[in-house]
């Protein structure tokens, strides 16, 4: 997948700003002319992602950058990841933007692959999706790393596509035949609409009513399961597409999965990625 490069160096020109506003202090008596040699060292099992990131970074520092390892790639202790050449201050300028980031997305994207890895296992075919609960600032990010995790990014933005919560519904007093009549007058052709339904019968009406994704937000797996047979009884399951979401977790996943939702999104991909990466930078 190709992403927006540009953004991604605007961004990460903002992180060296704010990380250093006007100098390195701490690196002031290190000579102005100074050249080392560094590596990026893996300290954790996981999977590594971030490094187009890290080479951005290394580029606008004019630090040359040979990385040992790919996007995606699995890790283990003391890995070397990045092999850095240049200027001493430069080496250190960039390295907690880029240790940070890259230890950021490689928690997600070693979460991701936990999850997609369950479902693998487990045969199902069920897509693994994060939220739009990510860290403001940080999106692109997050959605990438879920990306090369095997995940789903779900929508980049609000304009991505319409998903009706029930927060939309409440002005409509929970009429869904009406908030979708209404959104149809609006939406293009090109926007898929995804609903929330808080009951098991909703479904039906939000499938009559010409939504091309339903959400079942904080179901049991029992109410999924009623909800799903309830389509099929009415041939409405083939008409769209089933997400199930809320309190989804590593543990409980396949009590979803087995009851055959076309997708399985969580927040904790994102917000509170279960696999911790630590790197160090060593001279």
């Amino acid at each position: 997948m190709s992403y927006n490069r540009i953004l991604i160096e605007r961004k990460i020109r903002e992180f060296l700003e704010e990380d250093s506003s006007y100098l390195d202090l701490s690196s002031s008596t290190i000579p102005i002319d100074a050249v080392s040699s560094a590596k990026i060292i893996s300290k954790s099992i996981g999977y590594i992602s971030g490094l187009e990131e890290l080479t951005i970074l290394y580029n606008l520092l004019d630090v040359k950058i040979i990385l040992k390892k790919k996007d995606g790639d699995s890790i283990k202790k003391d890995d070397i990841i990045a092999e850095l050449n240049g200027n001493t201050r430069n080496i250190l300028l960039g390295e907690r933007v880029g240790l940070n980031l890259v230890a950021h997305m490689s928690a997600i994207t070693s979460t991701t692959f936990k999850y997609v890895s369950i479902i693998n296992q487990s045969n199902k075919a069920v897509k693994i999706a994060c939220t739009r609960k990510t860290t403001p600032g940080l999106r692109i990010f997050e959605k990438k790393a879920t990306i090369i995790g095997g995940g789903d990014p779900h929508r980049f933005s609000l304009d991505d596509m319409i998903l009706l919560k029930d927060t939309h519904l409440k002005f409509y007093n929970g009429d869904i035949s009406k908030i979708l009549s209404e959104i149809k007058k609006i939406a293009s052709f090109s926007k898929k609409i995804e609903i929330e339904v808080e009951k098991v019968e909703d479904s039906l009406e939000a499938a009559r009513c010409g939504a091309d994704i339903i959400m079942f937000d904080n179901f049991t797996p029992d109410m999924v399961e009623e909800a799903i047979n309830l389509l099929k009884q009415n041939k409405l399951r083939d008409k769209v597409l089933i997400e199930v979401s809320g309190n989804i977790t590593q543990e409980n996943i396949l009590n979803y999965a087995r009851l055959g939702p076309d997708i399985i999104s969580t927040s904790e991909i994102t917000q509170r990625p279960s696999e911790h990466i630590d790197l160090t930078l060593r001279f």
